[in-house]
């Protein structure tokens, strides 16, 4: 049960960061506020590869971690659903990873996209624990 907390948290935090890089992304928000690295958010919001199949990438991982706490909230021993769950934990790191490369090659980096990036890990781990 404890686990399944954290991964909920993990997971609403990760949501919550990429809804707000997929606002500024949509103009929702002017501007986007960067933590430690100054422009490099609105940089690396703005940059061609943050829009695959043309829509942002906030909203993208935002929906992944919103199914992920959907299906962390039902009931997890099922086996389709703990798959299901995993399997998306999985994407989300993979996603995260194929953008942590990306920002390398830009030469800009986004304080929320490498927040994500650093809870995934858990985010599998725990994942995997259910």
């Amino acid at each position: 049960m404890l686990f399944r907390a954290i991964l909920i948290a993990i997971a609403a935090a990760s949501a919550g960061a990429m809804l707000y890089v997929g606002a500024y992304q949509t103009r929702l928000v002017e501007h986007l506020s960067c933590p430690l690295l100054k422009n490099g958010c609105e940089a690396v919001a703005d940059a061609p590869f943050a829009r695959p199949f043309g829509i942002p990438d906030g909203f993208i991982a935002a929906a992944i971690y919103l199914l992920v706490i959907i299906l962390a909230l039902l009931h997890p021993q099922i086996g389709w659903v703990l798959w299901s769950l995993r399997t998306l934990a999985v994407l989300a790191t993979a996603a995260n990873l194929l953008g942590v490369f990306d920002m390398s090659r830009l030469g800009a980096w986004c304080f929320y996209c490498l927040l994500t990036t650093a809870l995934s890990p858990v985010l599998v781990w725990l994942a995997f624990l259910l």
